[in-house]
């Protein structure tokens, strides 16, 4: 499917204590353009990309106070044509889920081309969509858990 360069769309899903992380993202977002990386400078780009989103760390982090860690996770590139498109996907499992007040957006500061995320959160209290961007890089999270 089409994409816009500069909007990734981050899913939010929550199943009981478990919170699921689902990032798309232009490749132009994550690594500067949109070709299968085939000069070295470009495949060292896209192995140091997919080294940053192998660490959920660096994408989002819940409240300390819901203890969560981190029990699966998925990085990869996806080369269709002449567009590439970054996915990661975390799952994290919470002791406290009910204690997480906001999510910390560390995606645009590990990505600077990257310009605006569009997130949609379903958890067994809410359904939303929001848009947000590199000047508000929290979360509200109020009322979800």
């Amino acid at each position: 499917k089409a994409h816009e360069h500069g909007v990734s769309i981050l899913n939010i899903v929550q199943e009981q204590n478990t919170l699921a992380f689902e990032f798309e993202m232009p490749g132009f977002d994550v690594v500067g353009f949109e070709y299968r990386a085939k000069k070295k400078e470009d495949i060292k780009k896209v192995k140091n990309a997919l080294n940053i989103l192998s660490n959920y760390k660096n994408m989002i982090f819940p409240s300390a106070s819901a203890e969560c860690v981190q029990q699966d996770s998925m990085a990869k590139v996806i080369n269709e044509g002449s567009h590439s498109e970054f996915k990661a996907e975390y799952i994290l499992k919470c002791k406290n889920i009910d204690k997480i007040r906001d999510i910390q957006i560390n995606y645009f500061s590990s990505f600077n081309f990257s310009k605006k995320l569009n997130i949609n959160i379903i958890t067994e209290n809410k359904k939303q969509s929001q848009m947000t961007d590199k000047s508000n890089n929290k979360l509200d999270m109020d009322g979800y858990f």
